[in-house]
């Protein structure tokens, strides 16, 4: 990507003082500036879309300006994007890396207290399951649903676990906070509490 930015740059400050015509020098230095986005797009987009949209909207811009024949104008929008696309990496990265660091924290939460989550519930459910008597507010038909609902949260649970095993820790987060929800809202209808987390 770094040499791709860096060829880039190097079309541009060709265009910009070459001898080539108006019209060549602005379709140039726009095609330099399209290959300086395209080597970022793809982290800038998933990790600071809103700096990357501003970017292309300068990069829009610019081809407009050569359609319209206004190529000054065209070569001037352009002339800072492959500086701002190697800043726009550089903040991706960031982002991304800032972003795995907060993922991590969130499995290790949910590592420590998912499964004494789901236990809790699932032992709830069992003695429930043998009581004569339920609590007030809870019915017997509503039983089996939750039952389900806890095997729903401890199947995402797992998958969860395997997730990370594979190494994709965002996909275990993701599954294993949809665990967390759903035990959540279980646990409330039957009037449990949260389990502490483990030490």
């Amino acid at each position: 990507m770094n040499r791709i930015l860096a060829l880039a740059g190097l079309a541009l400050a060709v265009a910009l003082t070459g001898g080539c015509s108006q019209k060549g020098s602005a379709q140039t230095a726009v095609e330099a500036a399209e290959d300086a986005l395209m080597a970022v797009h793809e982290e800038a987009q998933k990790y600071i879309p809103g700096q990357y949209a501003e970017l292309k909207a300068e990069l829009d811009a610019a081809r407009a300006y050569v359609n319209e024949e206004q190529y000054l104008r065209a070569i001037d929008e352009v002339k800072d994007i492959p500086a701002k696309a190697r800043a726009l990496a550089a903040a991706a990265t960031a982002a991304r890396e800032a972003l795995a660091a907060e993922i991590a924290v969130e499995w290790t939460r949910l590592r420590d207290e998912l499964p004494g989550r789901l236990a809790g519930l699932e032992g709830r459910l069992e003695e429930l399951g043998k009581a004569r008597r339920l609590p007030d507010g809870l019915t017997r038909e509503a039983l089996p649903r939750i039952t389900a609902g806890a095997g729903i949260a401890r199947a995402a649970w797992d998958e969860a676990a395997a997730a990370y095993e594979a190494g994709n820790l965002e996909g275990a987060v993701a599954r294993a906070m949809e665990s967390d929800n759903l035990a959540a809202e279980l646990m409330a209808e039957l009037g449990m509490t949260p389990a502490p987390a483990a030490d």
